[in-house]
């Protein structure tokens, strides 16, 4: 995944953190989101000490204006956007991908995962929804099961590096 960049929304959770080290131990520049500011320099320190790149971007998933920021300065730092994990509510992950989406114009992935047990249904069906209105863009979209932090890591770093079109 060299030269690739990764967006990872819920990067302040114990899973999002996984999935960001994983990203980067596959050699994405990642971009990492939460509301905790804090927590997000601590995991991009932690990224950049064991020699990846990562940039924290404090964002508010329900907020429009911010979740466009994000992408904006997503594509500011790194001038690409190829993969995007959701770790959010149905509708932050909605509204992510109203934004992610548009800037993978070269092809990207997107993988998501319900925050909570409850929502994974809705999020598997706005997963299938979106995936179906994009088709032939692209731009693939999985969701994947919640599990362990680094069952679920695997997982994502499968759907986007195994994946991504060689020579883009």
């Amino acid at each position: 995944m060299s030269g690739r960049t990764a967006l990872v929304t819920g990067a302040g959770s114990a899973i999002g953190a996984a999935v960001s080290r994983a990203l980067s131990r596959a050699g994405a520049g990642v971009v990492l989101t939460d509301r905790d500011g804090q927590a997000l320099e601590a995991l991009a320190a932690d990224i950049g000490s064991a020699g990846g790149q990562a940039v924290a971007v404090p964002a508010d998933l329900a907020n429009p204006v911010s979740v466009r920021r994000l992408v904006e300065q997503t594509l500011g730092a790194f001038g690409r956007l190829d993969a995007a994990f959701n770790h959010a509510e149905v509708g932050e992950v909605a509204l992510a991908m109203k934004y992610e989406v548009p800037s993978m114009r070269h092809g990207g992935r997107v993988v998501n995962l319900a925050a909570t047990a409850g929502a994974h249904t809705a999020v598997a069906e706005l997963t299938r929804r979106v995936a179906l209105d994009v088709a032939g863009s692209g731009v693939r979209i999985d969701a994947v099961a919640a599990g362990s932090e680094e069952d679920v890591a695997t997982a994502v770093v499968w759907c986007v590096a195994c994946q991504v079109p060689i020579g883009r």
